[in-house]
């Protein structure tokens, strides 16, 4: 009898060690599983931040590029500004020494009308101003509008505007002395970086 308790018992005791193997591989697949997938959300989390600073970092170098693209463009319209105000003072001069004072109002008039000027006039050195684009600021004196120390420059300046424009101050010289300021207001057309 002991022959056929011993057996039942061998598959008894065999059948647990049965389980506990397939249990110990379930908890072992589990762990794995568990592990995998904690490491798989470290590492999309991981990508995920470097993308982010990479996006953050290209923003900002382009931010810059932008910037210093604006800087460039500024300047050069500086540049342009007053290379273009050294034969537009040759012009006012012959005709403010002729007293021809509607021919300067012609040129002023037609300046206006290309894109970027916004106004132009023509102070004599005494501060009155005598030709203007906005009939208004004839009435005005010149130390109204600009600082008076404008009359008195003696080469062309290019200076910003609160606006974000440019104004070029061009002193009008005669042979001895200075005929007259012209101030010219410009405001360079918007442009886009694509």
């Amino acid at each position: 009898m002991d022959t056929t308790d011993t057996p039942v018992a061998e598959k008894a005791s065999g059948m647990d060690t049965n389980r506990k193997i397939m249990l110990g591989l379930v908890i072992t697949l589990v762990v794995v599983v568990l592990g995998m997938y904690m490491w798989k959300s470290s590492a999309v989390s991981s990508v995920q931040k470097q993308l982010v600073e990479v996006q953050a970092q290209e923003a900002q170098a382009r931010t810059e590029l932008v910037e210093r693209a604006r800087q460039l463009h500024a300047k050069h319209d500086a540049d342009a500004l007053k290379r273009f105000s050294a034969p537009l003072a040759w012009a006012v001069r012959r005709e403010l020494m002729a007293s021809n004072l509607d021919q300067i109002d012609q040129y002023l008039t037609g300046l206006v009308q290309m894109q970027g000027f916004e106004s132009a006039l023509l102070a004599n050195p005494e501060g009155k101003i005598v030709v203007a684009t906005d009939r208004k600021k004839l009435a005005e004196a010149f130390s109204a509008l600009y600082p008076a120390d404008y009359l008195q420059a003696k080469d062309v300046m290019v200076l910003p505007t609160a606006t974000g424009g440019l104004r070029a101050v061009v002193p009008i010289m005669g042979l001895n002395q200075q005929l007259g300021t012209l101030v010219v207001e410009y405001v360079s057309p918007a442009y886009t970086l694509q």
